[in-house]
């Protein structure tokens, strides 16, 4: 196994899993990976099963709509087009798991969580947290 990198942020309150992914799009996360979506249908209550899908027959509308206001949303995100992982996003959490393209700090072993806080930080503004989390295990 390799190593795992993430970026758990908490909530102060709740909020509809589905705005907090418009509010991600707003401010700079993209969905689309090369030529690709991947995503957790509406239905994937614990399997986790990632589906993946080209990018010009996934319409975004069409899967916000499809899941209720509280219902989790899982969905693989990047910045610039490059850097990001999957995200589960549920009523007072954010789960990033930083799996496309890390970025570090000093060669290959530190990951930068100041470079994805930073790409975050409108987001990070706009809601009430009560906590964020940087883990990396080896």
């Amino acid at each position: 196994m390799g190593m795992q990198v993430s970026t758990n942020i908490n909530f102060a309150q709740k909020y509809s899993p589905k705005e907090i992914l418009k509010c991600l799009i707003n401010n700079g996360l993209n969905i689309y990976y090369q030529n690709m979506v991947t995503y957790l249908s509406p239905n994937d209550i614990d399997d986790y099963n990632w589906l993946n899908i080209d990018m010009k027959l996934f319409n975004l509308d069409e899967f916000i709509n499809s899941h209720n206001v509280m219902d989790k949303v899982g969905i693989v995100m990047v910045y610039d087009n490059e850097s990001g992982g999957n995200l589960l996003i549920l009523l007072n959490y954010l789960s990033i798991l930083l799996s496309m393209n890390r970025q570090y700090l000093f060669g290959e072993d530190i990951p930068d969580f100041n470079w994805y806080l930073k790409k975050m930080s409108v987001f990070l503004r706009n809601i009430k947290l009560s906590s964020i989390q940087c883990e990396t295990i080896y």
